[in-house]
């Protein structure tokens, strides 16, 4: 009986798919679903990574929408699932060695999302990267202290997919869905799952092991994908005014900082005031800080 859905989105990353299916047992409670994003690489790469996942008991689907990106072959790879569970694994990440033996302890459990604290590194050389700091952070705060604040935080901070078990009835009774947008998809879904949740639990142990590498959508410079998540960040900023209750808003401490700062370090001086115009107009906070720390001290005032 299959207990937990592993569902993993691809686009044109042979090598690092197979590691991924490396990491995932094949034993009967587990079942991966990798749902391919029209890939355009060579044909025979394709049809041998194919069988090269599926002979480990990997499902293979198709994207035969109209629609590409990570979003919609989330929604498929969903759809197809039949476990109790859901986890969303990249294809250029991994499970850590120990991961489903964690997770397999948290089967029974009643709550409906549980936070594993993930660890990440350096696509190559395999050194420690930063990349999973902020969210280790989240969850092990609300370990050491589970409070109210540390509980909001950690639901609606921690918005990757990846790194956390999602009961799927959760997902299907709430009818949530992936945004189709090209950048920052899922930072909705998780914002969503994360209000339907009646209760969540969180693990320090990591279980998955996110990968930085060059030239993947997070490391990619691009102003208008950069824009994008502006646009997700406001439309964040908007659902949780919206529908958390009074003063729960607050405690979270949801901030633009960084992405002020990427827009003048990465897009210089007329991309980072486009951007607090855009924050502004918008009424999303900036935390002054990404102003004073940019050195545009003498436009607080004006912001």
């Amino acid at each position: 009986m299959v207990l937990l859905s592993v569902i993993t989105p691809h686009y044109n990353m042979p090598d690092t798919l197979r590691r991924l299916a490396d990491s995932i047992p094949d034993e009967d409670w587990i079942e991966h679903i990798i749902v391919d994003d029209k890939s355009d690489i060579d044909t025979k790469l394709l049809a041998d990574v194919k069988a090269y996942v599926c002979d480990k008991g990997s499902i293979w689907i198709d994207n035969d929408t109209e629609h590409k990106g990570t979003g919609i072959c989330r929604d498929l790879g969903i759809q197809k699932a039949s476990g109790k569970w859901i986890i969303i694994a990249d294809a250029d990440d991994y499970f850590t060695a120990e991961a489903f033996r964690i997770m397999q302890s948290y089967l029974e459990d009643e709550a409906d999302i549980i936070y594993f604290a993930p660890d990440s590194v350096k696509e190559g050389s395999g050194k420690r990267s930063s990349r999973h700091i902020p969210y280790k952070r989240l969850v092990d705060c609300y370990v050491k202290e589970p409070g109210e604040e540390n509980e909001l935080r950690l639901r609606y901070l921690s918005v990757p997919d990846t790194s956390k078990m999602i009961r799927r009835s959760l997902i299907t009774e709430n009818d949530i869905h992936s945004s189709l947008v090209s950048v920052s998809n899922d930072v909705m879904f998780s914002v969503r799952c994360a209000y339907h949740a009646k209760s969540i639990k969180a693990e320090s142990k990591p279980v998955y092991c996110i990968t930085e590498g060059m030239g993947t959508l997070t490391t990619t410079k691009n102003v208008e994908r950069f824009r994008k998540r502006i646009d997700v960040y406001i439309e964040q900023d908007h659902f949780l005014k919206e529908h958390l209750p009074d003063g729960a808003y607050g405690k979270i401490r949801i901030s633009a900082r960084m992405l002020v700062l990427q827009s003048l370090s990465d897009y210089g001086f007329g991309e980072f005031l486009a951007t607090i115009r855009k924050l502004r107009k918008n009424h999303a906070p900036i935390n002054p800080l990404a102003l004073r720390i940019s050195g545009a001290r003498r436009f607080d005032t004006d912001f």
